[in-house]
């Protein structure tokens, strides 16, 4: 019992990050909130979705939990206005220990009753140079911003210096014999 407990432990640290998609549904999670508060609505009679006809719209509802039955729901459609996702280094951290903050904001627009709402929610986290480098492989409709790249070396230093070591050990070889 002891090991199994150790195994799931370690393969738990190893799967620790969150992808952009259970990030953004953390954030329609605060949405479907913001809605039941402004329309005075109990959140499980409301049915929300995304009216946009686009890939994005797709996405997000794909990212809305969903009750089962949406007979006697109230539905409420929601426009996407802007949608931001930016992942940018945290000050004070060595470059070989790097953090990065992801952020993703959406502003969107609902209609309840002839009254427009709009709204804007901002959820952030903060992710390492590994679990970043993993997510960026990740298929998400919208672009990533930031300067999450600014401390990448550029591809030309990397091969000067690899030159530079493999002469140096060269040079030390022909200088031995």
């Amino acid at each position: 019992m002891k090991y199994v407990l150790i195994f799931s432990l370690l393969c738990g640290i190893g799967f620790g990050q969150s992808s952009h998609r259970d990030l953004t549904t953390e954030l329609l999670k605060d949405l479907h909130k913001a809605i039941a508060d402004s329309t005075s609505l109990s959140r499980d009679s409301l049915h929300v979705s995304f009216i946009d006809e686009s890939t994005l719209g797709t996405f997000l509802n794909s990212c809305l939990l969903h009750t089962r039955s949406q007979t006697e729901m109230v539905q409420v459609g929601i426009t996407t206005k802007d949608i931001t996702l930016s992942i940018n280094h945290t000050p004070a951290n060595s470059v070989r220990n790097s953090r990065y903050l992801r952020q993703l904001e959406l502003n969107v627009q609902f209609v309840y009753e002839q009254t427009e709402y709009a709204w804007k929610g901002t959820i952030s986290d903060n992710l390492s140079k590994a679990q970043l480098k993993s997510l960026l492989d990740e298929d998400i409709p919208f672009t990533v911003r930031g300067d999450y790249s600014s401390g990448e070396p550029t591809g030309i230093l990397i091969v000067l210096t690899t030159l530079g070591v493999f002469s140096l050990g060269a040079a030390l070889f022909f200088i031995r014999t």
